[in-house]
């Protein structure tokens, strides 16, 4: 159990370093000299970069014990963000994140199968919501305390916060972790999506995260604009936000639901949560739901999608959880993008309408029940 919670920490950690510059833009950008939407890139960028490096870097570490890479991959990003607070430079800060990027990729494919073989007396689903209850963790707490620690003390204090935690579960690993043999590289992941199942499953998370994210991207104009949300009471309502989706997090681990059904339930939340916005003008004190609802969607997304890439990929957990992790990183960065061209086109009203679209087409595996066997 300690072993998964440590994997948790370290996901915690991950978690709040990709997304730290987000509440931090103008205090980052005016303390490297440069344009608000440069630091941005910091974010999406590396999101990009994720996509791009995930399967060939599993690739070639499925060799190395797992207690070893997880070693290496938590010094990494300790150091990583210690070396971001001491940056002289934009172009320092982005060297580093794109060296993270490498690393992100790969911690994300192993965590999921890793989970399941530390603890393989535990439902699997159960085991993959521990592991990644450190993302959920971080949205409701690391990220709005990393941001206020920023506005407090300046932004590099952020991050030395956050590399700290990183060489903390570093220094744990030893204790906590057993050698654990990699997987045998006998196939690249890519030759896996001949597999129909797992296939349609990564189509399925692109589409379904860049849903989420075209609207998730732009939650902050969307609650002020079309839920009448006064901007005092904003961190309040991501705070319940955060708090659904460990909410969420914690269901998955304790309800006996499938992998598809999770997806399911996930898929109708964020149907349900735009469809809440778009009516919030007329309905006072809506918001609060759709917090909850889309919260508690965004923790059976994750891991319902992981769950089920583990479902039919087994003996090549890892291979395949490169290519959930691509497409989910793809989906980042194609849901902030649409999120963006639909805002200067439509405006702020045409964006949960696109994103409860492309919800509605992901529900096409579960009309077609060959493709989820």
């Amino acid at each position: 159990m300690m072993a998964v919670l440590l994997l948790a920490l370290g996901a915690f950690v991950w978690q709040v370093t990709e997304l730290l510059p987000i509440g931090l833009l103008p205090q980052i950008a005016a303390g490297l000299t440069v344009p608000v939407d440069r630091v941005g890139l910091l974010v999406t960028g590396y999101a990009w970069l994720v996509a791009l490096s995930a399967i060939p870097m599993t690739y070639l570490t499925a060799h190395v014990d797992r207690r070893r890479l997880v070693g290496l991959l938590l010094a990494l990003v300790g150091t990583a963000d210690l070396l971001t607070a001491t940056a002289p430079n934009y172009a320092t800060v982005a060297l580093l994140r794109i060296i993270l990027a490498c690393g992100h990729g790969v911690f994300w494919s192993i965590i999921a199968g890793l989970a399941t073989r530390l603890a393989p007396d535990v439902p699997s689903g159960r085991a993959t919501a521990w592991a990644f209850s450190g993302i959920a963790v971080a949205l409701a707490c690391g990220i709005p305390m990393s941001t206020a620690l920023g506005h407090w003390l300046g932004w590099r204090s952020a991050f030395v916060v956050c590399g700290l935690l990183g060489w903390i579960a570093f220094a744990c690993v030893p204790f906590l972790l057993p050698a654990i043999p990699g997987e045998k590289p006998h196939r690249m992941p890519g030759k896996l999506l001949a597999n129909p199942a797992l296939r349609h499953v990564v189509l399925m998370t692109g589409m379904l995260v860049t849903a989420h994210f075209c609207a998730y991207t732009y939650i902050v104009p969307l609650l002020i604009n079309l839920a009448q949300v006064p901007s005092n009471l904003m961190p309040v309502e991501l705070l319940v936000f955060g708090i659904a989706g460990i909410i969420g997090n914690w269901l998955c681990g304790r309800l006996a639901l499938s992998a598809s059904m999770k997806i399911m339930m996930a898929i109708g939340g964020i149907m349900l949560a735009q469809v809440i916005l778009i009516g919030g003008r007329y309905v006072s004190a809506s918001s609060w739901t759709d917090m909850a609802i889309w919260g508690l969607s965004s923790a059976f997304l994750v891991v319902g999608l992981q769950s089920r890439v583990l479902e039919v990929a087994v003996g090549h957990e890892d291979a395949a959880s490169s290519l959930y992790v691509a497409a989910f990183n793809v989906g980042i960065g194609s849901g902030a993008l649409l999120g963006g061209v639909v805002l200067s086109h439509a405006g702020i009203t045409g964006i949960p309408w696109v994103s409860m679209g492309l919800a509605i087409l992901t529900l096409w595996p579960a009309i077609a029940p060959r493709y989820v066997q």
